[in-house]
């Protein structure tokens, strides 16, 4: 996430001083007898405090080695064109990207005996369903987050629909992410933006694809600029080019404990959730400090509560709302007739969804 200039001044109860990033570094293949202190990691920005790394590395002797990514399909393309002999041996997979990652055989069945601080989970990330599949865990939860609706609330009225988001009061001050967008705008209209209930029905789906498609193309004025990465919609925020934005619940609460006067909420028509986990790579090459590492990050509520701080989302770790201030707290919760319309994505049917989705959403920047 890019540095926030400032130019003025309830996340999910089930979901529960940052320090820098480690910069990112060419992963490079090493021979399998200097493998044994280091460790790769194929993650997000902010994700992992840069404190916990450098405690990690301290007490283990371990090298961690960070590769940036900000994209599900960049990590499965580097993995797939790898193959047996992979760089890396920790990636971050969401939950409904899963089986692509599984059927690929590019992941190993988290052996969750190994990890003795398995217990300091939140009871709800257990047993995740997102991570199980066939009787086998095949990740660590590590951060949840919601597509939700922010608001600047300087300059907006108070509002229970994603209807706001084409009122035409707010022309050009809006942005979304078109693909994320789209799902959202399919559930507004009384479709399955998740495509789950169109398994096997092809004609169902691309007529609520295209409906959607038709609605943002004839709302295209109300977008000042479609964004890609969380960090373009922030800058957007502190620099009042947008009033209002679809978004991801991590960038925005982020938003929101650094004082700006952004509201997130999810409106009445619901929304869709999703959840990070931290995977173990098929073949990796460290497999056993892979392990150290993921044991290590849930030894407590502190680490969980940086990676909060750091990235916006919801920490997996039980006790992170006690360590957390009144601001932070505010910032990732919600109530629960809110939390009530979150539903998380799905990895059913992923194949139709995506290839639907890619083409309007082709469609609606040509427009």
């Amino acid at each position: 996430m890019n540095e926030i200039k400032t130019s003025r001044r309830s996340t999910l109860k089930l979901l529960g001083g940052a320090g820098l990033l480690a910069t990112p570094m060419l992963i490079r293949p090493r021979p399998s007898w200097a493998q044994e202190k280091v460790l790769n990691i194929t993650t997000y920005d902010k994700f992992i405090p840069q404190d916990f790394i450098d405690a990690f590395q301290k007490e283990t002797g371990i090298e961690i080695r960070i590769r940036l990514t900000d994209d599900q399909g960049k990590q499965y393309n580097l993995l797939t064109a790898e193959g047996a002999n992979p760089s890396t041996d920790i990636v971050t997979v969401t939950g409904h990207r899963l089986t692509q990652f599984t059927k690929s055989n590019l992941l190993a069945a988290l052996d969750t005996s190994r990890l003795k601080n398995w217990k300091n989970l939140a009871s709800a990330y257990k047993d995740a369903p997102q991570l199980t599949i066939d009787g086998k865990v095949w990740g660590l939860p590590l951060l949840a987050g919601f597509e939700g609706l922010a608001r600047n609330t300087d300059y907006t009225k108070t509002s229970d629909s994603w209807e706001i988001m084409f009122d035409p009061e707010y022309k050009s001050y809006t942005s979304y992410i078109i693909s994320d967008f789209l799902s959202v705008t399919m559930r507004f209209l009384g479709t399955d933006g998740d495509y789950v209930s169109y398994e096997g029905k092809q004609e169902e789906a691309q007529k609520a694809t295209d409906q959607a498609r038709d609605f943002l193309i004839k709302h295209k004025d109300m977008v000042r600029k479609y964004y890609d990465a969380g960090s373009e919609m922030q800058q957007m925020f502190v620099n009042e080019d947008i009033y209002l934005a679809q978004t991801w619940s991590g960038p925005t609460s982020k938003l929101i404990m650094d004082g700006h006067p952004i509201e997130l909420s999810i409106p009445k028509e619901g929304t869709y959730g999703f959840l990070y986990s931290f995977n173990v790579v098929n073949n990796a090459p460290n497999a056993e400090s892979a392990y150290k590492f993921l044991d290590a990050i849930l030894a407590s509520p502190e680490i969980g509560a940086a990676m909060t701080r750091q990235s916006g989302f919801t920490s997996t770790i039980a006790g992170v709302d006690k360590v957390l201030d009144d601001r932070e707290r505010a910032a990732s919760t919600l109530p629960e007739d809110q939390i009530a319309r979150i539903e998380f994505f799905s990895s059913v049917n992923r194949y139709m969804k995506n290839d639907m989705i890619d083409r309007a959403v082709a469609e609606i920047k040509a427009a």
